[in-house]
């Protein structure tokens, strides 16, 4: 990884590996706000809320990936490995984001059909129970359970579809 303006990227769910390698700028969403995370970030520890995150890669496209929550580590002074095909570049230390999500999806992996169903029937429960007066009826009330687990299903099938939209729109 001879280019300062690059660092590692490992984005994990408990299946798989989703994205591993280099990058040059990781943009998503914390619980703190809105984040960028270039080379040379300063370390963090945080939550991860459920976005798009967007993953600048180093030839130039950009991978987006639909992830429903989760916690990021940046990390500095991590052991880079040589890039020289035989092994024999200088090594370097450099940044390293970890991103873990116990949910996320490769845009290119969402079957936007079934996305968009899911959108349909999510507005349907959310727009229901509400009606039916689903967050309770009085203050210290606890809400509505179903209520709560429709707007989940709301907000995962919105981010499905932002992933999707915005990968097909700079292809």
């Amino acid at each position: 990884m001879a280019d300062d303006n690059l660092f590692l990227i490992d984005l994990v769910t408990p299946e798989r590996i989703l994205l591993t390698g280099s990058a040059s700028e990781v943009i998503l969403r914390t619980g703190e706000g809105d984040v960028t995370f270039l080379a040379g970030h300063t370390p963090l520890v945080g939550t991860v809320e459920p976005g798009v995150v967007r993953v600048a890669l180093p030839e130039g496209g950009e991978a987006r990936v639909a992830v429903h929550g989760g916690f990021v580590q940046v990390e500095q002074g991590v052991s880079i490995e040589p890039d020289a095909a035989d092994g024999t570049g200088p090594a370097t230390s450099g940044t390293r984001v970890t991103l873990l999500a116990g949910v996320a999806e490769l845009a290119e992996e969402i079957d936007t059909d079934r996305a968009r169903l899911a959108l349909e029937g999510a507005e349907s429960r959310v727009a229901e129970l509400t009606a039916a007066g689903g967050r309770g009826s009085g203050e210290g009330d606890e809400p509505d359970t179903e209520l709560v687990e429709a707007e989940a299903a709301l907000l995962r099938a919105q981010v499905r579809l932002e992933a999707t939209e915005a990968a097909s729109a700079t292809s």
